[in-house]
């Protein structure tokens, strides 16, 4: 079951200031500069040596699948004056091993990479785990993260899951404030490449 293509609407009297929706393939080169944002904050080993240009054409890749946007996982944007200013990308848990397959093999025969990027081991049974937020700096302070977080619930809610869940670096207090501040609560800690993360939880009613 997939969330389907979903809008959301943020308005400010009858002007429309931004739009949440379901991402599409053709949004995939507005997506990977956003991503990449993310997994060069983790440090990981295996993209030490990968050059910008190709990590952003293995994102742009991974982000045209379907099943990367709206089937195993399920990528939501966030739209101002038809630019994309933010994206939340995660799945349930049952689908971790799926997802993370798929970021495998597209990684592991794209050019410039010497091993394939690999993640797993961040979710726990019925959640819906956000895996990547991401804003553009140009567009922070704007409440972009914020509008992200607030949508999820209507957008993932009918997948199954009780909860959403994500991780946050220890060394990022203003996220996990904003986290915090959208009703996620600690629920343990873990380790992603090699930076120590927090597991936040939010019950789906």
């Amino acid at each position: 079951m997939t969330a389907g293509f979903a809008t959301v609407e943020k308005t400010v009297g009858s002007v429309v200031m931004m739009e949440i929706r379901t991402a599409q393939p053709q949004d995939s080169a507005q997506i990977a500069p956003l991503i990449a944002m993310i997994y060069r904050d983790m440090e990981m080993p295996v993209l030490k040596n990968v050059s910008e240009a190709d990590l952003l054409a293995m994102l742009t890749e991974l982000y045209q699948r379907p099943a990367n946007l709206d089937g195993l996982a399920q990528t939501f944007v966030a739209v101002m004056a038809h630019k994309i200013v933010g994206v939340a990308f995660g799945h349930l848990a049952k689908n971790e091993v799926a997802v993370n397959d798929l970021l495998r093999t597209t990684s592991g025969h794209h050019a410039g990479f010497e091993a394939p990027l690999e993640l797993g081991g961040e979710t726990r049974p019925n959640e819906w785990y956000l895996s990547m937020l991401a804003v553009d700096p140009q567009a922070q302070g704007h409440g972009v993260g914020s509008a992200l977080l607030e949508a999820l619930p209507g957008l993932v809610g009918q997948l199954g899951a009780t909860k959403l869940s994500l991780n946050v670096d220890d060394g990022n207090p203003r996220a996990a404030k904003l986290y915090h501040r959208h009703g996620f609560v600690p629920d343990g800690q873990l380790m992603i490449g090699t930076h120590p993360y927090q597991h936040l939880v939010k019950p789906l009613s």
